[in-house]
C-alpha cells in the first residue's frame, strides 16, 4: 500500500449516518422556520405550570430539598442499574462475583444509612 492511497471504506456507514442526521436536524429547523405560524401573543410568554396559573415571582427561592432528593434518586437509580447485569449472569459467576456484589450492595447500604442519619431524606426545612 502506497502512502496516500488508503481509503477507509469501513467508516463510510458512519459518514452516511452523520450526513443523514445533519440533514434531518437542519432540515427540520428550516421547515419549521418556513411553515410554522408566527403569531405572537402575550399569553404565550406566560410561564406554564402544569395547567395552573403562575404563582409568585419567577426568581423566587425554593426549598433545596427538591434538588437533593432528585440527586439521591439518580444516584441510587444508577447504582441499581449495575445490579441487573449481575442478576442476569448470576448462574455463570463464581463465588468471587457474588462477594464483589455483596460489597457493592453494602457500600450502597452505608451511603443510605449515612443519608438517613444526616437527615437528607427528611422533607422539612432546617
Amino acid at each position: 500500500m502506497e502512502p496516500g492511497t488508503y481509503v477507509p471504506y469501513k467508516y463510510l456507514p458512519v459518514l452516511i449516518l452523520l450526513s443523514i442526521a445533519t440533514v434531518f436536524g437542519v432540515g427540520g429547523l428550516l421547515i419549521n422556520r418556513l411553515v410554522a405560524p408566527r403569531k405572537f401573543n402575550p399569553v404565550k410568554f406566560i410561564a406554564y405550570e402544569s395547567g395552573n396559573l403562575p404563582s409568585g415571582e419567577p426568581r423566587e427561592r425554593f426549598f433545596i430539598g427538591f434538588f437533593l432528593l432528585a440527586i439521591l434518586f439518580v444516584v441510587f437509580d444508577v447504582e441499581v442499574v449495575f445490579i441487573y447485569p449481575w442478576a442476569v449472569s448470576f448462574d455463570s459467576l463464581s463465588l468471587e462475583g457474588f462477594w464483589v456484589m455483596i460489597v457493592f450492595i453494602l457500600l450502597i447500604l452505608i451511603g443510605y444509612v449515612y443519608e438517613v442519619l444526616t437527615g437528607a431524606l427528611t422533607w422539612h426545612r432546617k
